[in-house]
């Protein structure tokens, strides 16, 4: 059994739902610590000018986890956000198919910033047609952090496969997982090319770039990226 472990990031990349798609169980790390200026709370958008960033503004003190973290709705994101949304993409091929839904999840009364990602998450995994478990890491009341807690899900999940991207070769300990006898496979995505407006093709956009402009053919332009290494 395959599983992947990642923050619930503010619609995710392409990658992000190619890792959903090849394992089994996705655990929303929310009891992690937010980290400022990541992709906790924002992501890209492309526009006529370019790329710029759609932010959801947070009440942040530093070692906050990412489950107890509150959105600032004294700003007025949300008419931001779905005005931005529809300056760039209204006119895309599958705006209206996926717009309408999208703002019924914006209507609601948010609190916290997990809860909102983790609603777009799953929203973004049924139209995909993505089928794995998801589960949060604060469900499962982890003792331990850094590698020693990443195996402890797994374990705790009875996984022997752990899908990590490319940059855990960073500070994975391997030798942990292998002693515990379990496997590795860090993902090295290869971002395809898609159909996108505003002239040359921008990489790295957030998930509903991808979703308004190729719809029901989007999980077929992610899987088009996939690439794995295993780390016996």
């Amino acid at each position: 059994m395959k599983i992947t472990i990642h923050q619930p990031n503010f619609l995710p990349y392409l990658g992000f739902f190619d890792k959903c798609d090849y394992a089994d169980i996705l655990v929303l790390y929310d009891s992690t610590q937010f980290k400022k200026n990541d992709y906790q709370n924002r992501n890209k958008i492309k526009g006529k000018d370019g790329w710029f960033w759609l932010t959801v503004p947070v009440n942040y003190n530093f070692g906050d986890a990412i489950n107890e973290l509150k959105i600032d709705n004294s700003k007025e994101w949300k008419k931001d956000h779905i005005r931005s949304l529809e300056t760039c993409y209204s006119g895309s091929k599958y705006f209206n198919r996926y717009f309408p839904k999208i703002i019924e999840i914006y209507k609601k009364n948010w609190s916290f910033i997990s809860n909102f990602n983790i609603d777009l998450i799953k929203f973004v995994l049924n139209e995909l047609g993505i089928k794995c478990k998801v589960v949060l890491s604060s469900e499962l009341k982890i003792k331990n952090n850094g590698t020693e807690a990443l195996m402890e899900i797994c374990k705790k999940l009875k996984s022997t496969r752990y899908v990590s991207g490319k940059d855990g070769k960073k500070y994975l300990e391997v030798k942990s997982f292998k002693k515990e006898g379990l496997v590795i496979e860090f993902q090295n995505y290869q971002h395809p090319e898609y159909n996108q407006k505003f002239g040359e093709f921008k990489p790295y956009m957030c998930i509903l770039d991808l979703l308004f402009n190729e719809g029901p053919n989007s999980l077929k332009v992610i899987s088009d990226g996939r690439y794995y290494e295993s780390e016996c």
